[in-house]
């Protein structure tokens, strides 16, 4: 077997078929390499997104584990204008006022905590699946939820290492694609990423 970075002990059991070289050589140099996938989220339930990942010329695409973050969507404590325009305090703001007495801090960084606790408490589900476009295979019969397939972004099992390394060949592409489930302001404008980790095999598959 093999880690994440090392040399390949096995190269066989790399493949879909492809073998890469049996001996390292300077055509086929490794080097530790991640692609990066990522989605503006609408914070609609049902909304679908796909980003495509190309896989460059110099070189086939190793990929051994995946994993995914998100970064919320700032939230926000309107004031309702009263009558004469002075503004009036919604009920969340005078909880907030009363936690801020507490804490004796400002209304700033209490908007910070709020925004870090939800995004800790609340998470972000969705659905996804790969294709491998380049052969047209799809590596799962449907979409999986995120929780199943790849854990919560709090750091719960955030990373799932794949049953079997996979290998994408030069000029290959893969796409993924997001069916959102989580919905709310926190995740209208979201940025979510998927993240193949993995390495390169610089040079194979690259030959006429």
């Amino acid at each position: 077997m093999r880690s994440v970075f090392g040399d390949v002990q096995e190269p066989a059991s790399l493949t879909h078929g492809a073998r890469p070289p049996a001996a390292p050589s300077l055509a086929a140099k490794e080097i530790p390499y991640d692609h990066v996938a990522t989605f503006t989220l609408l914070g609609q339930r049902g909304n679908r997104v796909q980003d495509v990942i190309n896989v460059s010329i110099d070189g086939a695409f190793v990929a051994v584990a995946i994993g995914y973050s998100f970064i919320a969507t700032p939230l926000e404590l309107p004031l309702t204008p009263a009558v004469g325009g002075t503004p009036s305090v919604l009920p969340s703001e005078l909880l907030a006022g009363r936690l801020l007495a507490v804490f004796d801090t400002e209304p700033t960084l209490f908007g910070t905590l709020v925004q870090c606790l939800a995004a800790r408490m609340c998470g972000i589900e969705f659905k996804y699946s790969l294709v491998d476009s380049g052969t047209g295979r799809e590596l799962q019969n449907r979409p999986i939820h995120n929780i199943a397939g790849l854990g919560e972004s709090s750091g719960e099992r955030p990373f799932r290492p794949l049953a079997k390394p996979m290998l994408f060949m030069p000029r290959s592409t893969i796409r993924i694609e997001i069916d959102e489930i989580s919905e709310g302001p926190m995740y209208v404008g979201a940025q979510l990423y998927i993240v193949l980790h993995g390495y390169k095999i610089l040079g194979y598959g690259t030959q006429p």
